[in-house]
């Protein structure tokens, strides 16, 4: 909340102010440690120094909000320190106070706390927008998050505060603020199972940003409760009638009306108040004998029993659901304890003893994913926020270990959730596997996961990730985890491409004492400090033709007439640098799987066309056909921050292997025909073919031929391109079918 300088506070903000206090005294007192009590008056006094003076958009001192966010956290009973945090939360934001001097005056738990809840308030260069210094905002909030979670309840507490206090604000700034609380704050706080605090930044959002809408609600539902208090009367007592008559103790049967913040994303009139009915109970064991009773008092509805006492739900919701006709009207039960239905509101909150180490394992499975995350410089926030605002599905390792998933996420997310080594080389799972009899339904690593099964993940060390595993993942840690795979395959390659370049010329010109002797040799190694690269690094520039071989070694003299053999008596030694510097290097393709290697989208190019290439990055070599229209002058920008070098084929006639073409094609009468004489003209068989139209009078085809040599294919495709229906035609990975 900005800030701003006024006159002195008036007497009941002192009032106020004294009040709050006094509360967070006595509880940080009778809760926490000497030590406790004295960084809680350090920190009282700092924010009355550092504050002063300064007012809210309100009217109201800046101090009474750090007060009121450390009030709520005593309300919900958690420890001393987090207190003392919560009242700092917006010092180093809002004073000269910085991250240093939190750590001098406090230690460094309370430094990383605080630094964490503040905002980033300006892009660190000019180039970066809003949503870049926003996203590293909620990055450093995310890690703080991670590391103690306590630091998101604080944050929780402290935009609850804000929201309450938003009517002074400009309209633009209710609604941007409202906007980013109902997809940031609520989603997160749903996602821990904080239902109240869930309810009351979403009505709170419903208010600022449609009051109009939100008045209408309250009125409608207000209405709808008296149309409706005889029916729903009625419907209770027949409910408590039932429980008393087999003696079932009970503390009390609740109506559940319909909530205005669930009315946020409808605009259309309410068609209903009444939700349902809580019964709320002594225990675990009287919720099933409460449902036992119901069940056979009162006609049930199928398939509408649902068990989350057993098997909770992902938010930590426990209780047990179901549908009965009371009163010849079908309508929803909840049967909880006391107990549960506190923790369903307030989460760990609700009987937190005080350890941080039971916090953070209250909310294990939830944090070990946000750490993912917040451990990627890639992830952007609207990844975090798909991964927190998404249905999830529960499933389990062979020892009975809960994972948490979001619910389109697939077995080789699986993989990689347990780890990035089991991921990597993940072909599959057996599903709900047994130790005895029972026939092992084995799946692909693409296939989705359902709730409640248990996957044993299959391997091969053969097997290692490529380009479309990415489309076969749902989750951010999974791209991540596989990127990074992909690009240290590429970083592997291009060194083992830059040995055997280096031990062939060194060869050429007569130096037999090998690429590993070489490297490590004194000359050599002073011409790599020279250049400030490592010897990885050297032979990863030297595999990407980035860096000219020849050159490096005449500039260093490195060398050494005494290896070159007899060709030295031949040539002379002027002559010699001559040709020495101006030999040309071609990158030779012999494996078109090598993960060097990125064959351009655009042109499809395939062993038998004439091709360049393009250094792309520091990993990667971009191979097109030598005519790709991309090439042209016209688009020379596409080529900026790309180092062009010579490639060449070198890749085995005799080598066969399935093929599988994909088509983008112009819809048309007589299409598959064409394309599937001009196949079998060729001599080669067709496995299978799909089509599938798609809009603007457009299909997809695919084809799978049988195994042929290169040139066999090469001769196809020569003759599929020119087709005018054929608007694109690409290979797919034989592992795509």
């Amino acid at each position: 909340m900005p800030v701003t300088k006024k006159t002195a506070s008036s007497a009941s903000d002192k009032a106020l102010i004294a009040k709050l206090v006094k509360q967070i005294r006595s509880y940080v007192q009778e809760y926490g440690t000497v030590k406790d009590s004295e960084l809680l008056e350090q920190a009282i006094a700092d924010i009355r120094k550092h504050h002063e003076h300064q007012k809210r958009k309100s009217g109201q001192p800046v101090i009474i909000h750090p007060l009121r966010v450390a009030n709520y956290i005593c309300r919900a009973g958690l420890d001393a320190p987090t207190v003392v945090a919560a009242i700092l939360h917006d010092i180093i934001e809002d004073t000269k106070i910085t991250h240093k001097d939190i750590k001098n005056r406090y230690g460094a738990w309370y430094a990383d706390i605080v630094r964490g809840l503040t905002k980033i308030k300006n892009p660190e260069s000019p180039k970066e927008g809003e949503a870049d210094y926003l996203d590293a905002t909620y990055q450093r909030m995310l890690k703080a998050m991670t590391q103690d979670v306590r630091a998101l309840l604080i944050k929780l507490f402290d935009r609850l505060d804000n929201m309450r206090d938003m009517e002074a604000m400009p309209r633009h700034k209710q609604r941007r603020i409202s906007l980013e609380t109902l997809n940031v704050y609520v989603p997160i706080a749903e996602r821990l199972g904080l239902t109240q605090i869930c309810r009351e930044h979403t009505e709170l959002c419903f208010k600022l940003l449609y009051p109009k809408r939100y008045n209408k609600t309250l009125t409608e539902i207000d209405e709808l409760k008296k149309a409706r208090t005889s029916t729903i009367n009625g419907m209770r007592i027949s409910l408590l009638r039932t429980l008393e008559k087999n003696n079932l103790a009970y503390k009390t049967i609740e109506p559940l009306f319909v909530h205005p913040a669930s009315r946020i994303q409808e605009r259309g009139p309410i068609d209903h108040v009444l939700e349902g009915f809580r019964i709320i109970v002594k225990n675990s064991l009287d919720c099933f004998k409460a449902l036992g009773i119901v069940h056979t008092s009162f006609y049930v509805i199928p398939l509408k029993i649902r068990d989350y006492i057993s098997n909770p739900l992902w938010n930590g919701y426990e209780g047990i659901q179901t549908e009965l006709r009371i009163e010849g009207e079908q309508t929803c039960i909840e049967i909880v304890s006391e107990e549960i239905l506190k923790k369903n509101q307030y989460g760990i909150m609700a009987h937190w003893q005080g350890s941080p180490t039971e916090l953070a394992d209250y909310y294990r499975i939830y944090l070990n994913q946000l750490d993912q995350l917040a451990g990627d410089k890639d992830v952007r926030m609207l990844e975090v926020m798909s991964y927190v605002q998404s249905d999830q599905v529960q499933v389990y390792s062979p020892k009975g270990d809960m994972f948490v998933f979001p619910k389109s996420a697939t077995v080789l997310d699986f993989a990689y959730g347990i780890h990035s080594e089991l991921g990597n080389h993940c072909i599959g799972a057996l599903v709900n596997p047994s130790s005895v009899g029972t026939t092992k339904k084995r799946v692909p690593r693409e296939r989705q996961l359902f709730a409640g099964e248990a996957l044993h993940i299959l391997t091969d060390r053969g097997v290692q990730p490529r380009e479309e595993w990415l489309e076969q993942v749902k989750t951010a840690k999974s791209r991540a985890q596989i990127k990074r795979a992909l690009e240290q395959q590429k970083i592997i390659s291009a060194r083992n491409s830059g040995r055997t370049l280096l031990e062939r010329k060194l060869r050429d010109y007569g130096d037999e004492q090998g690429t590993e002797k070489w490297i490590k040799s004194k000359a050599v190694k002073e011409a790599l400090k020279a250049e400030k690269i490592s010897a990885n690094k050297f032979f990863q520039e030297i595999g990407l033709q980035k860096r000219p071989l020849k050159m490096f070694l005449r500039k260093y003299k490195l060398l050494q007439y005494q290896y070159t053999g007899r060709i030295k008596e031949m040539i002379g030694s002027e002559f010699w640098g001559n040709i020495f510097g101006g030999d040309k290097n071609i990158f030779l393709i012999e494996d078109i799987q090598n993960p060097l290697i990125r064959l351009a989208s655009c042109c499809f190019p395939i062993p038998g066309d004439k091709i360049t290439g393009f250094i792309c990055n520091d990993h990667e070599i971009e191979i097109h056909v030598t005519n790709c229209s991309k090439l042209t002058r016209k688009n020379k920008r596409l080529q900026q921050n790309k180092i062009p070098i010579d490639v060449a084929w070198k890749i085995s006639k005799k080598i066969t292997r399935s093929h599988i073409i994909h088509f983008q094609v112009i819809d048309g009468t007589g299409i598959l025909f064409k394309i599937t004489k001009i196949i079998k003209d060729a001599g080669v068989a067709i496995i299978n073919s799909e089509t599938a139209a798609k809009k603007n009078k457009e299909a997809d085809i695919r084809i799978k031929l049988e195994s042929v040599s290169w040139p066999v294919f090469h001769k196809i495709v020569e003759k599929l391109r020119p087709l005018k229906f054929v608007k694109e035609i690409w290979e797919e990975s034989p592992d795509s079918v």
